[in-house]
């Protein structure tokens, strides 16, 4: 069974869904398993990550502040979810040259933009769901990676306040924790990526599917009265 076959295709029919960094290996199948389920979807990415000549895109420098304010204008209508999965992820060390230029760009991307964009949303979405991508790295340590991991953390932070915050609107808020995920991205460093599966109960990574029905079922009436929580999808990775 795939993961998405216990779900209805018409659990979104006509409702609009907006991802980030949907033309990302993650984003990719959040997308693909929002339109199973009969969503309208407004897919933001980079620019020149947009394919050409097709409708329900927006290019986007997440990192931009007036270019993501200009993105979220072009959103019209209610919001049944808004999915922030866009990330960065690059290992540097905390005294290599271009850390801190890595920090500014980590916490822009990763924390940052899900914020404002949210923030601008917020008319749209009453009654809607915001699902954060974060990481199991918000809860442990990355080889490397201390920028990725302080805005993971403040993603997962930033979900528990907008869970609180936006409660009375009858927005929903939630995080997905991935693990290791069997993208580009996740499989940047094989040292590294059989380190970490080796230390996984489940002994493989993530398919990229497994976390958009995660996605899914966060963001639909099957999770009506879920808010404030996070789902991890680490194959027991943080269990050990």
């Amino acid at each position: 069974m795939t993961p998405l076959q216990g779900f209805s295709n018409d659990l979104f029919l006509n409702d609009q869904v907006i991802i980030t960094g949907a033309a990302g290996g993650i984003g990719r199948a959040i997308a693909a398993a929002f339109a199973e389920c009969g969503a309208r979807l407004v897919q933001i990415d980079r620019p020149e990550a947009v394919p050409p000549n097709q409708s329900g895109w927006i290019g986007c420098d997440l990192a931009d502040r007036p270019a993501l304010m200009r993105a979220a204008e072009q959103v019209k209508g209610p919001i049944a979810a808004l999915i922030n999965c866009a990330g960065v992820f690059r290992r540097m060390a905390l005294t290599d040259t271009e850390a801190e230029n890595e920090w500014d760009r980590a916490l822009s991307i990763n924390l940052t933009a899900p914020y404002l964009l949210t923030r601008a949303l917020v008319p749209n979405l009453t009654g809607g769901v915001v699902v954060n991508v974060t990481s199991v790295r918000a809860e442990t340590a990355a080889e490397r990676a201390s920028a990725y991991t302080v805005s993971k953390a403040g993603l997962a932070a930033l979900t528990l306040s907008l869970a609180d915050e936006l409660a009375p609107l009858q927005i929903r808020a939630n995080s997905v924790a991935p693990g290791d995920v069997d993208t580009e991205m996740g499989n940047g460093d094989p040292s590294v990526t059989a380190k970490l599966v080796a230390r996984t109960p489940l002994r493989r990574m993530a398919r990229p599917e497994e976390v958009a029905a995660a996605c899914v079922f966060l963001a639909s009436p099957l999770a009506s009265h879920i808010t404030g929580s996070t789902v991890r999808v680490d194959g027991g990775f943080l269990a050990v």
